[in-house]
């Protein structure tokens, strides 16, 4: 940090008033630790991975809450591939059990039906978590609609977040009086 620089709110772009170890922002009324506030009107910088592996199924909910919006959405394209994949599969294994008239497939059967309760229920997870975010939840998650978000996400603005405080002609006009 330099000795020019300003401490600003993240959210409002107001400067902020330095308290002790922390920041208090008088337009949006909260305190803000060091690691939260930026410099000179920046804007919060959004974390961009495109990507998210499907291993990350197995995450907790908590560990699930900390995923960007992006990465949770790739995941719930994820859960509901697997999620259909279960059903197709836990539907194979009873067919062929009753076409056999044998519990054969008895077991393979339960052991796909409690991987098809396990990814619905993981798929309901990363549902309500987009829709706390998002405010709904989209009913088809397409490499189409994930590359339309990644590039929404690249091109959001990233002006800071000043407000002029004279007009532009009003400004012109006190550098040409000072150039002469």
């Amino acid at each position: 940090m330099t000795e020019h620089d300003v401490i600003t709110c993240p959210y409002c772009g107001s400067e902020m008033i330095q308290q002790d170890e922390k920041y208090y922002c008088d337009f949006c009324v909260m305190i803000l630790g060091p690691h939260q506030v930026q410099r000179n009107h920046e804007r919060i910088s959004v974390r961009i991975r495109d990507f998210a592996l499907e291993v990350y199924l197995d995450k907790t909910t908590p560990e699930l809450m900390r995923f960007s919006t992006f990465e949770m959405l790739n995941l719930l394209k994820y859960a509901r591939t697997e999620r259909t994949n279960m059903y197709r599969y836990m539907n194979t294994f009873y067919k062929a059990r009753k076409q056999n008239q044998t519990e054969e497939f008895n077991e393979s059967e339960k052991y796909t039906g409690k991987e098809y309760e396990k990814i619905t229920r993981k798929m309901f997870v990363l549902e309500n978590l987009i829709r706390q975010r998002l405010g709904y939840v989209p009913s088809r998650i397409t490499d189409a609609y994930l590359s339309w978000y990644i590039e929404e996400i690249k091109k959001d603005k990233h002006k800071p977040m000043a407000i002029r405080q004279q007009r532009k002609d009003e400004v012109k006009e006190s550098r040409s009086v000072s150039h002469r």
